[in-house]
């Protein structure tokens, strides 16, 4: 099975992408399912048929989809738990109604409805799963999900487990008038979507099945927000295998009223291009209308991929990894055919820079590495890495700050690193 991912920036046309996709893989012969994890759902208006079903509903032959329902899903994963915390609460006083929705965290109902996955790759129903995620911030708190619950199951978990084990006979006899303990029934619960939610990692991050797909429009603000989703997805070792760049004005536009946003369209195309290399970038033109239905959608798809097959795994390998190494991170970046000599390392804040001959690209780091400061920077194996470590003290993060965006940052930045001989 395949599995096709979608996400980017709220509003740059990612369902649209998503739908025109899942009509191509259909069309040529792969039994494939469409599923939306926004809980604002918008597949049905895309394809201008009902999808809100509790199974995914035949769109033609080989193309089924679904709007999964969040509260279904809560009621299936989260029920046990939602009822003893609904207790709890209604124990301090707070009415029945108020507690339950007090009990349903935020990003329940895309976590719930991603674990979907897990049943439909098991299942083996469908060739091809495409899923339409809500907006990018929404899908990295869903994918690093896993990650930062496995520190509390290994940590904090088995220890409270055993700690209420141990004092809940005493506090049921003696202290009747204290909210009731977790049975074991809850803790069976937690372990349980635990599982799931680690199952369901461990297929999103298998290059081989799963590829995400970063949807932009050619705008300052939405490259820099899908620059830092492809730096964290590498981070949570999620595979990425191709950028596709949404509404381009078309050239046959001669309006003049187009033509300053046609040549900054341009000009971000270009930065998209360099700052997104080695991974290909689709260019999809705006069309004069709103795209929904199957032949608009068909147009769509023949616009993003031609004639290639949307299940070809356009990129493999990650063009950035980070990886903690003791206290240090190491940030990793591949650069084919490019000597030591050719690169050169900038820094201005929380970005790096590197340029080699012509090529310029930007990296954004996450907050872990912007916080610390850079070790040394090496060349090898056709990789340039760059050790990060140490906080700084409070004098040099205000400098760093003063110097954001000035050119002298640059200079010291780049002598600190020639100094260590790496380049």
């Amino acid at each position: 099975m395949r599995i096709l991912l979608f996400t980017g920036k709220g509003g740059v046309g990612k369902t649209s992408i998503s739908a025109a996709t899942a009509l191509r893989t259909s069309e040529l012969g792969y039994r494939t399912l469409i599923i939306s994890t926004d809980s604002a759902h918008s597949l049905s208006d895309s394809f201008d048929v009902n999808l809100f079903a509790d199974e995914p509903v035949k769109i033609k032959k080989n193309l089924y989809a679904q709007e999964i329902s969040p509260e279904k899903e809560i009621k299936k994963n989260w029920q046990v738990i939602q009822n003893y915390l609904s207790t709890i609460l209604s124990f301090q006083g707070l009415e029945d109604v108020i507690s339950d929705e007090i009990t349903v965290l935020p990003g329940m109902e895309e976590l719930f409805s991603l674990m979907k996955i897990k049943e439909y790759y098991e299942s083996k129903s469908y060739d091809v799963v495409v899923i339409d995620c809500a907006p990018t911030g929404s899908t990295l708190q869903l994918l690093s999900f896993p990650d930062v619950s496995r520190w509390y199951m290994k940590n904090i978990f088995p220890v409270s487990k055993r700690i209420v084990k141990t004092i809940r006979p005493m506090v049921v006899k003696y202290f009747t008038s204290l909210p009731p303990f977790p049975d074991d029934d809850i803790y069976e619960s937690v372990e349980e979507i635990y599982e799931r939610i680690s199952d369901t990692k461990e297929i999103l991050s298998d290059g081989t099945k799963t590829s995400i797909r970063l949807v932009l429009n050619p705008e300052k603000m939405v490259i820099k927000e899908t620059q830092r989703t492809f730096t964290y997805l590498n981070l949570y070792g999620f595979s990425v295998d191709c950028v596709i760049a949404n509404r381009i004005i078309p050239v046959e536009v001669e309006d003049s009223y187009f033509e300053n946003w046609k040549r900054k369209q341009a000009d971000y195309i270009r930065e998209i291009e360099e700052c997104f290399s080695p991974l290909p970038v689709f260019k999809v033109k705006l069309f004069n209308q709103e795209i929904t239905g199957l032949k608009l959608l068909e147009k769509m798809a023949q616009s993003i991929y031609e004639k290639n097959d949307p299940t070809r795994i356009f990129y493999q390998g990650k063009p950035v990894e980070i990886k903690k190494m003791n206290k240090k991170y190491i940030l990793s970046l591949t650069l084919p055919f490019v000597g030591k000599k050719e690169v050169n390392l900038l820094r201005r804040g929380n970005e790096l820079i590197i340029t080699t001959g012509k090529f310029k690209r930007n990296i954004l780091l996450p907050y872990t590495l912007a916080s610390l400061r850079v070790v040394e920077a090496e060349f090898k194996n056709n990789k340039l890495e760059i050790e990060f470590g140490g906080g700084d003290s409070d004098g040099e993060q205000k400098k760093r700050k003063d110097c954001m965006g000035k050119l002298s940052n640059f200079s010291t930045y780049q002598s600190k690193v020639k100094e260590k001989g790496n380049f």
